[in-house]
C-alpha cells in the first residue's frame, strides 16, 4: 500500500492543533445532524504501523443556512459553529463500532481481509 502523509486538525477551539501520521484513508462519509444544521464528517485511516485512526468532526452545514426559509439573522458563525472533533487510535477496527455501527465496520474488515481496499492495476 502507498501511505501518504495525513494531517488532521484536532482543535476544538480557535488555537490550531494538528495530528500528523503516515496512513491511508479507508472510509469516509458525511452525515447531516437531525436538524440539518450541522454536517458530521467521519473517517477511518490505516497507519503505516497497521493501527487504525478514527476521525470525526462537525461543521456548519452552510447549505442549510443559505436557504431562504432557514435564514436566521441571529445565527453567528463565530459562536454557533463550534467544532466537535474526535481523534482516536486503536489496533482494532472493531473499537470504532460505537461511532459507525457494526455493519459498516464488518464491511470494512471484509474488504480489507479480501485485499479490496487497494487494488493495483497494471493498465
Amino acid at each position: 500500500m502507498d501511505y501518504k502523509e495525513i494531517k488532521l486538525n484536532v482543535s476544538n477551539d480557535k488555537i490550531k492543533e494538528y495530528k500528523q501520521f503516515e496512513g491511508l484513508k479507508i472510509y469516509s462519509d458525511i452525515f447531516k445532524s437531525e436538524d440539518e444544521k450541522v454536517l458530521i464528517n467521519k473517517r477511518i485511516y490505516i497507519t503505516k504501523k497497521q493501527n487504525y485512526v478514527y476521525y470525526e468532526r462537525t461543521d456548519v452545514n452552510w447549505n442549510y443556512w443559505s436557504n431562504e426559509r432557514n435564514y436566521n439573522s441571529t445565527f453567528n458563525p463565530e459562536n454557533d459553529s463550534k467544532h466537535n472533533i474526535i481523534f482516536e487510535v486503536s489496533s482494532k477496527l472493531s473499537d470504532f463500532i460505537k461511532y459507525l455501527g457494526e455493519e459498516i465496520i464488518r464491511k470494512i474488515e471484509l474488504k480489507q481481509h479480501n485485499g479490496e481496499i487497494v487494488e493495483i492495476l497494471d493498465i
